[in-house]
């Protein structure tokens, strides 16, 4: 009887709330679980400082911990007691699904952590652990960057990750100085949105799933397990911690081999000196990405038919190049033109579309080999010492993974040591040239990084599409929302941002309007270097069969949005600058 009753309620709230809110009520009706955990445990270590993988071969217990319930008094301190007595180490992995319907029903489980709903149960806890001789790792709310719904912690922000787990991390170890905690990403693409930072994280771990970490095809499927491992520990290299590799239903302790770990500390050995780079203490702060720009902002924009060109404030112009331009001579004259209209000049390299192939499959390392000297060469004779100034942005959006161009779904290593090539390839570089590591900031992005000595400036573009199915221009992003979503994730590049691409589409009041956006954003931010707008539609073809955007903006709408910017220079002066 007792069961046919709570049948028919959750049957009722299915009406009210959605089959999604169900799954949240069900939990009313949940216990805390404190189980033994045989899927998730420690295979092996990866140490940054020593740059090597070891098999743990120690014994350590594992149990997850899921709280359902937000009452002290559901702890499970016996249990505790008697794994202390055990006297080994202590991997627990703490998971919170909240019982959401006595209140707070929309809250999220970063949310409540914040507003101190489950402070009494982490310190009955870390009171708890603080009894362990041996170590203990407590890892809270694994794999949050995987955007699946699989977990109620997953699909949510970033930064509110970031400060539930400096939370928890401060409350627990008032009570467990000892305890040490680990930040548990999958290690899919995006762990780097909440990295909670050196001074919060203890250790690090990832999974090591053979199969995908979300049924989709979004990224490229690992052809081998070390292939997985050794892309999984290359997104951990901004982490200066320990990283525990755990296991999973494909990758078991039974099935776990030596020799896997033996071939990816030989590509780490191979590749050291891109596993090391600079560390930023606190990630969420963003103090040490460098400012962009102490008095004026560089103001420009991509104009194939310059109908903005001749703007008093446009000092930058944007073009685009590939093998065949620069072979046929199209790349030099239009540089020319821009030349003599004393701009500078924003040159997009994309390596692809010579003479004798359409799609080189094997771009990077072909570049790497020497075969496109030729071609990289004449590019530096061109720009080379003009007196203006020339951004150089080689093989763009490469974080992307779509198959746009020869150079996105690839590896990043590869990718890394081909862009360092181009880079550096001009010795001495000429003066008046500027590296520009040009993502377009999207998931994943700082995987790609090359590394400061190679890039003057970070760029990312900005469109207010967050999806090409969306044709209904009202729903599209803000600047705002992009461009912060966006600057988070180039904090590791320390770099100044210069946003080389962004555009809107719509009505041309829906286009200024979006623009005011913009402007008051881009005032806030002097890491900002220069802003470039994109003032022609995209390419048909990458669209498939969805409306091909087109961002192009009247003379009146650039002049509205350029007079909201602040630290533009004076039009008298650059009438003057442009006549010399």
């Amino acid at each position: 009887m007792v069961k046919k009753i709570v049948f028919v309620l959750l049957s009722g709230l299915v009406l009210v709330f959605g089959s999604y809110k169900l799954l949240q009520l069900k939990r009313a009706f949940s216990k805390d679980e404190f189980k033994e955990e045989n899927l998730q445990q420690v295979l092996a270590v990866y140490n940054i400082s020593e740059n090597n993988i070891t098999a743990y071969k120690d014994s350590m217990l594992h149990y997850t911990l899921k709280w359902v319930n937000r009452s002290e008094n559901a702890l499970p301190l016996k249990q505790l007691k008697l794994l202390a007595e055990k006297n080994k180490p202590l991997f627990l992995n703490l998971e919170i699904w909240p019982n959401q319907l006595i209140k707070n029903l929309d809250k999220k489980v970063p949310e409540l952590i914040l507003e101190h709903e489950y402070d009494e149960k982490l310190t009955g806890l870390a009171k708890a652990l603080a009894g362990f001789s041996q170590p203990v790792y407590l890892r809270y709310n694994s794999e949050m960057e995987v955007p699946l719904y699989k977990y109620p912690w997953q699909n949510q922000s970033g930064s509110q990750y970031i400060l539930s787990f400096r939370y928890i991390n401060k409350l627990c170890k008032t009570s467990a100085p000892n305890l040490k905690m680990v930040w548990g990403p999958a290690g899919y693409p995006g762990t780097e949105d909440y990295w909670p930072g050196v001074d919060f994280a203890d250790y690090c771990s990832v999974t090591l799933n053979e199969k995908s970490d979300m049924p989709s095809d979004n990224y490229p499927l690992y052809k081998t397990t070390p292939e997985m491992i050794r892309r999984k520990l290359f997104r951990m290299r901004f982490f200066d911690k320990p990283v525990f590799l755990l296991s999973s239903p494909t990758v078991t302790k039974d099935n776990f081999k030596q020799q896997w770990l033996d071939e990816v500390n030989s590509n780490i050995k191979a590749d050291s000196n891109l596993y090391h780079s600079p560390i930023i203490p606190l990630d969420t702060d963003t103090s040490l990405v460098k400012k962009g720009r102490d008095a004026n902002l560089i103001i420009g924009a991509y104009d194939p038919k310059l109908k903005l060109v001749n703007e008093p404030l446009i000092t930058t112009e944007h073009i685009f190049t590939d093998f065949k331009s620069v072979e046929d001579g199209l790349f030099k004259k239009n540089f020319d033109q821009v030349i003599a209209r004393h701009h500078d000049v924003i040159v997009t390299f994309e390596p692809w579309k010579d003479k004798y192939r359409v799609k080189d499959s094997n771009l990077l390392v072909n570049t790497i080999n020497g075969y496109y000297d030729k071609v990289i060469g004449h590019v530096y004779e061109i720009i080379s010492n003009v007196p203006q100034t020339v951004y150089l942005r080689w093989g763009h959006e490469m974080e992307i993974p779509v198959d746009r161009y020869a150079w996105q779904k690839q590896d990043p290593v590869p990718y890394i040591k081909a862009f360092r090539y181009v880079a550096t390839f001009q010795k001495p570089r000429a003066s008046n040239i500027r590296i520009i590591w040009g993502p377009a900031g999207d998931r994943g992005s700082v995987e790609w990084w090359p590394g400061e000595d190679v890039v003057d400036f970070v760029s990312i573009a900005i469109y207010g599409l967050p999806d090409k199915n969306i044709n209904d221009h009202t729903k599209q992003l803000t600047f705002d929302n992009i461009f912060k979503n966006k600057f988070h994730r180039m904090r590791f590049a320390h770099r100044p941002i210069f946003i080389t691409e962004f555009g809107v589409k719509g009505p041309e009041d829906y286009k200024r309007k979006w623009l005011e956006n913009a402007a008051w954003t881009i005032n806030k931010y002097p890491e900002v270097k220069g802003v470039n707008y994109f003032n022609f539609a995209d390419v048909p073809k990458a669209w498939g069969n969805a409306e091909t955007p087109d961002w192009s903006i009247t003379a009146a709408t650039f002049k509205s949005f350029t007079g909201l910017l602040k630290d533009v220079p004076k039009n008298n002066q650059l009438t003057a600058n442009k006549n010399e």
